[in-house]
């Protein structure tokens, strides 16, 4: 799953020297190639989950939102929507993710992963397994490509699972967080399996050094 660094910087170097030609904005371009890195650790999580389930799976992120920590409750408004979500730590707290699903959309990414023809099929224990088995796929390619992209190496935690609202999932993260980063990274994912479909949200706080590593790494590919 894992590509030599300088093939995942060329491939985004391609990419966002034409998503951002003719842009003056740094900003926009630093946007753009962390977008890039989703898409690509996207890309990887999907050829992984396509193996899994032996058909294909297809993963995309048609958006990108970097917002302070303390305004994402606004900013969604799914205050007291049903949540289940999966949360790792990555070692030396260079960064903390958190990937969230509706509950109607956990259970038919569930039975997606437990290739049960439907969510009334999943029992409890299956359900818990394979969101915690499509977090590690998902959250492992997706640290794959930012660790490539920056030479800094990135191990996640064993993921913990937690269902309750939305608000409730994600307080006691956003008061660590607001402690230590100005922004999070989140991508909303779509996944598609032979005509069923769900959505996710996942959100990436990364450290101040870690933000600053893409920072620099996009100066450098766009010639800055």
């Amino acid at each position: 799953m894992t590509e030599p660094i300088e093939n995942i910087n060329k491939e985004i170097a391609c990419q966002i020297n034409s998503s951002v030609n003719g842009s003056n904005s740094s900003e926009r371009a630093d946007l753009e190639i962390i977008l890039e890195l989703g898409s690509i650790g996207a890309g990887h999580a999907a050829t992984s989950l396509s193996e899994v389930l032996q058909q294909p799976v297809n993963i995309e992120i048609p958006k990108i939102h970097t917002l302070p920590p303390h305004k994402l409750p606004g900013f969604y408004k799914l205050h007291d929507m049903p949540t289940t979500a999966v949360y790792m730590e990555v070692a030396d707290s260079q960064c903390d993710i958190l990937l969230l699903f509706e509950d109607s959309e956990a259970k038919k990414i569930a039975a997606m992963m437990a290739m049960v023809p439907s969510v009334e099929e999943l029992e409890p224990a299956m359900e818990a397994s394979a969101i915690q088995e499509l977090a590690n796929i998902l959250i492992g390619s997706f640290l794959t490509a930012i660790s490539d992209f920056t030479s800094i190496p990135l191990m996640p935690s064993t993921p913990q699972r937690i269902v309750d609202t939305f608000d409730a999932v994600i307080d006691n993260l956003l008061v660590k967080q607001s402690m230590v980063t100005d922004e999070a990274i989140i991508f909303d994912t779509h996944f598609k399996r032979a005509g069923t479909d769900a959505n996710s949200i996942l959100m990436l706080f990364p450290s101040p050094q870690l933000q600053n590593q893409l920072l620099q790494k996009s100066k450098e590919l766009m010639g800055v």
